[in-house]
């Protein structure tokens, strides 16, 4: 329901924007020229991943979840053309993102010892692990979204729009590691822990993220404010969050939310 109010909220707003478009005409002394520019510029940002759901590994292990990660995004963007009073404006943006995640847990498995000397054996002797699952993923997006401008020369400004995009790759490592290098038997005795091949941790895969969803689609909210640099060029610091609308994964249900720091520099161009 959350969803459809805001695509439906999105749909007016554009409408909203067709109806208000401007036009120019020649000055007169009780009509001036109205100016009318477009805008066109690009953008870098910082995104912080919030995990949402669970993710189940191919392994015989519980699932992950409370991942979080960070990346990079850049892209570039167009804003069609409008008055510099006019307070909704539509626009396009478009890019290339990539982030990494760590999905992790502790736990603890029951494992059987032998002493040193081959006399004893001990059963569900407690040994702590730290399971890992490292998500790497690289996709393209594209984003329209309309801008509404409430003051004057862009000092504050709220867009909503859609992303949709596609990843490009989805992979998924996952590593299991010794929290304690060493464990003591029930005789006192006092073992050192390795895993196989004498490390203190192991790759238990390293592949694709287990059914992966390529296609991602997210409604997005963006504040920013704007910065005049010169008279044609604009600096706009901002906040966008990013609600998913498509799982990551369909093992689990895990889906990925978004807050992304971005800074956009901006060119106007009179029409």
């Amino acid at each position: 329901m959350r969803r459809t109010c805001i695509l439906c909220a999105a749909l007016l707003a554009i409408a909203s924007l067709s109806a208000q478009e401007p036009s120019r005409g020649k000055a007169t002394p009780i009509s001036p020229e109205i100016n009318i520019s477009d805008r066109m510029g690009v953008l870098v940002g910082v995104p912080i991943l919030v995990q949402q759901g669970q993710y189940q590994d191919t392994c015989n292990c519980p699932p992950f979840s409370g991942g979080s990660g960070s990346g990079i995004t850049a892209g570039v963007l167009y804003e069609f053309p409008s008055e510099e009073s006019q307070v909704f404006r539509f626009g396009v943006a478009a890019g290339l993102d990539y982030s990494s995640m760590l999905l992790q847990y502790r736990e603890q498995e029951l494992l059987t010892f032998t002493s040193s000397d081959g006399t004893q054996q001990y059963s569900n002797v407690p040994v702590e692990f730290r399971q890992q699952m490292r998500f790497r993923l690289f996709g393209l997006w594209g984003q329209p979204y309309l801008r509404i401008v409430p003051v004057a020369r862009d000092v504050l400004a709220l867009s909503i729009g859609l992303q949709a995009g596609t990843l490009l790759a989805g992979t998924a490592e996952h590593t299991k590691s010794l929290v304690q290098n060493t464990v003591r038997l029930p005789n006192g005795e006092v073992l050192a822990l390795q895993m196989a091949g004498g490390s203190t941790s192991t790759v238990v895969r390293d592949g694709d993220i287990v059914g992966l969803e390529r296609f991602q689609a997210a409604a997005v909210v963006r504040v920013e404010s704007s910065i005049e640099l010169s008279k044609h060029w604009r600096l706009r610091p901002g906040v966008q969050y990013a609600i998913p609308l498509i799982p990551l994964s369909s093992s689990g249900n895990t889906r990925v939310a978004a807050w992304l720091f971005m800074f956009s520099l901006v060119r106007e161009t009179e029409r």
